[in-house]
């Protein structure tokens, strides 16, 4: 297993008033800083010269530097299964966004994304005996906070979590977007951009206020090979927010907030990798913040790591830029163990099984040749052989073959399996036979009794199994079916008019759906053919007087029951409210009662002493026993009051079915009564074709200034082709903020990110 350490970069911005007396880059590898705090007066023993040897350091660099000596290796490994992470740190306003995402007024100046997406898809084009899936996704931690940069606007807002499947992190409800070419990937680079949150900050007037991750996950299977192999790999960017000093700043309101949100996770990113670096540390806490959890397989896990250290080389900002340096020689002890990440298509797997056990059986069958043993099948047994099998069992039984010939494996599961069916058939035998000579009656319950004599043919009634019988009543005396039925629904109507009456005496009792509300009966779907023919009138009647008179025929069984489960669930609440304020009353004389019993309790240790204090006095004795019964009748009422809560909750459902069927019947029964025999009765109308009218000769279109100035950007285009999707790709992003609206349920901040700018230059 190769272990690599993380890869440190320092990149300084910038600027006209580099502190050349306090900052020295020796040989592009290492920082030397010196202090300007002298002691005057007395001996100073503080450190005042440090020295930070990094792996390379960028003073005045281009992009495509930065990018060919850090970067491009990563995205090379990632199309060969390898996972990478690129992360830029370090203060507020030192260029981290600049360096990951760059400008997008200019094309030189893109970041290290649209560089890597270049280099990838055009790796891709070259790679003819690959396959290769490329997916997007785009997330930000905000006061952590997880946010979804690519989520569109008809989706709900999501709640990400983070999880952990076979010891790789992944973030559940995360958008993540198919890419189909550069311009695609850079499309969604720009959307996710003018989600992010900004503000403006004394160090920076557009800082970013969030961590912000963006993921390409690469899957690369190949054309040639029909294997089951393929490989998955994550390529991270990752723009962290920047740290700042608050007593430097004097950040006030939400921008402080921000900053305490983000020095907290910066913080536990540090302790992160400080435990990641000490080998007797047992416990890494990567679940102290959103961001440490998120970042788990870039930090000592299974990762190629790159990180810039980004630096503003002034004399004010000497304090950030140590600590910067810090933590990147601190960063440059983790060490990581990249490992290619192959994966198995369950499907093609199944596929090379087969295969293998085909030409196993095959190689089994030539060796059973050659041993003379051409009589041995590895097949399943079929009826045929399984009845065989099972004659030769039962001639082992009964003495007449002394031992059965093994041939193989499959042969002898196979004479368990029909000795197993012999033994349950005996059983079966045997049961049959002693039922049939003690006359002995299974009955429904499993149990057994003893039939002496027999009943006549068409007996009604049975037996009651002690040893007499009462008598057999003759057919006549069982009633028909439908008698039954028709008096069980007289029965249940009778009981339901009784409950209905006696329903607001008994509301602490919950209800059964059995016994207490009536349910609805089946719906009505009479024929077509069987209802009578109406005679519409020259107008139908409108839809509430026909509602009226359809609660009264047709639909007056729906409407009575719904009727008596309102009248039902009225009755409940009314009972939930009276039990309600039963339950207050008792509440408030708990607590007057305890006001009076501390007080009375408190007078009287004031005037007898503490020794006083575990005796109670005959008003203190009667205020504890009111206040007792108080509680228990708090609680019975509460209990009832939940009782009656879970039948109104019930009756609620029961009035909202019966409401829904009593309209759904209203709606067919207008819709046949009325609207369909209307449509029938009326007259039809024919209108006559309309004729095609031939265009007119429109003058030749003048190009306008818009088309004029798109022509000559094409041109200039086809200068630099590479340049394309990208223009592309940031023109689709400015027709987007222009005309589409700002994403609802998003996290609201003082200013939306605006298209990344050119880093100014001091």
């Amino acid at each position: 297993m190769a272990h690599n350490r993380v890869k440190v970069v320092v990149r300084v911005r910038p600027t006209n008033n580099f502190a050349h007396d306090n900052i020295e880059i020796v040989e592009d590898s290492k920082v030397v800083v010196h202090s300007n705090k002298h002691a005057v007066g007395h001996i100073n023993n503080q450190v005042s010269d440090w020295s930070f040897p990094m792996d390379r350091v960028f003073h005045n660099a281009a992009q495509d530097s930065v990018y060919n000596d850090c970067v491009s290796q990563i995205v090379d490994k990632a199309l060969d299964g390898y996972n990478g992470t690129v992360m830029a740190y370090g203060q507020t306003g030192a260029g981290k966004t600049f360096t990951i995402t760059g400008s997008t007024e200019n094309f030189q100046e893109r970041g290290m994304i649209p560089r890597a997406l270049s280099h990838l898809f055009q790796s891709i084009n070259s790679m003819i005996e690959n396959s290769v899936t490329v997916r997007v996704s785009y997330m930000e931690i905000y006061n952590e906070v997880l946010t979804d940069l690519l989520a569109t606007e008809d989706e709900e807002a999501k709640t990400l979590t983070i999880s952990e499947d076979d010891g790789v992190t992944v973030v559940k409800g995360l958008n993540v977007r198919l890419a189909n070419n550069e311009e695609e990937a850079l499309n969604l680079l720009f959307e996710g951009e003018t989600n992010r949150v900004i503000a403006e900050h004394a160090l920076n007037h557009a800082s970013s206020r969030s961590h912000c991750v963006f993921t390409v996950h690469i899957e690369s299977r190949s054309r040639t090979q029909s294997s089951s192999n393929y490989t998955l790999s994550k390529l991270n960017f990752v723009d962290l927010a920047g740290s700042e000093r608050l007593g430097k700043t004097k950040s006030e309101g939400l921008t402080k907030k921000e900053a305490m949100y983000i020095n907290q996770s910066l913080t536990f990113l540090e302790q992160v990798i400080i435990a990641v670096a000490d080998r007797k540390r047992e416990h890494v806490p990567f679940r102290q913040s959103k961001l440490t959890h998120v970042l788990k397989d870039s930090i000592g896990g299974n990762c190629n790591t790159v990180m810039i250290a980004n630096i503003w080389g002034e004399a004010a900002q000497l304090e950030e830029t140590i600590s910067t340096l810090r933590f990147g020689t601190r960063m440059m002890c983790v060490a990581n163990e990249p490992l290619q990440n192959v994966h198995f298509d369950p499907v093609l797997l199944v596929k090379e099984y087969e295969l293998e056990i085909k030409s196993l059986k095959m190689e089994l069958a030539m060796h059973d040749t050659l041993a003379n043993r051409s009589n041995v099948s590895y097949e399943a047994y079929t009826e045929t052989q399984q009845f065989d099998l099972q004659q030769v069992i039962r001639r082992y039984i009964s003495g007449t073959v002394s031992e059965i010939e093994i041939v193989n494996l499959r042969q002898v599961k196979e004479i368990f399996k029909q000795f197993k069916a012999i033994v349950l058939s005996q059983e079966k035998e045997i049961e049959a036979r002693m039922i049939q000579k003690y006359n002995i009656d299974l009955t429904a319950d499993g149990s057994k009794s003893s039939r002496r004599g027999s009943f006549a043919d068409g007996g009604v009634g049975e037996t009651d199994g002690t040893g007499f019988g009462l008598g057999v009543a003759p057919p006549t005396a069982k009633l028909e079916k439908a008698a039954v039925v028709e008096s069980r629904k007289l029965k249940s109507r009778k009981a339901t008019k009784e409950r209905v009456g006696s329903g607001a005496k008994k509301t602490s009792q919950p209800p059964s759906p059995q016994e207490e509300v009536p349910e609805l009966p089946p719906p009505i779907t009479p024929a077509l053919s069987s209802i009578p023919p109406l005679h519409p009138p020259s107008s139908p009647p409108t839809k509430a007087d026909a509602f009226e008179e359809f609660k009264r025929e047709r639909g007056s069984e729906i409407n009575r029951i719904f009727v008596e489960n309102k009248k039902t669930l009225g009755d409940k609440k009314r009972t939930a409210k009276d039990l309600a304020a039963l339950i207050n009353n008792s509440k408030r004389d708990i607590d007057s009662t305890k006001c009076v019993l501390e007080k009375k309790r408190s007078e009287r240790i004031a005037e007898e002493g503490e020794a006083a204090e575990n005796v109670y006095d005959e008003d203190e004795f009667k205020l504890l026993t009111e206040l007792k019964e108080l509680k228990k009748s708090y609680k019975e009422n509460h209990a009832e009051l939940k009782c009656v809560q879970s039948d109104i909750t019930y009756c609620q459902k029961l009035v909202d079915q019966a409401r829904q069927r009593l309209v759904q019947e209203f709606d067919q029964w207008y819709l046949e009564s009325f609207v369909q025999l209307g449509d029938q009765t009326r007259p039809s109308t024919t209108t006559a074709p309309l004729t095609a009218m031939a265009p007119s000769p429109s003058p030749q279109a003048v190009e306008d200034n818009q088309e004029k100035f798109e022509r000559l950007q094409l041109e200039l285009m086809m200068e630099n082709p590479e340049s394309i999707p990208y223009l592309n790709a940031k023109k689709k992003m400015e027709k987007r903020a222009i005309y589409q609206p700002k994403m609802p349920g998003k996290i609201k901040a003082s200013v939306r990110n605006a298209p990344p700018t050119v880093m100014s230059k001091v």
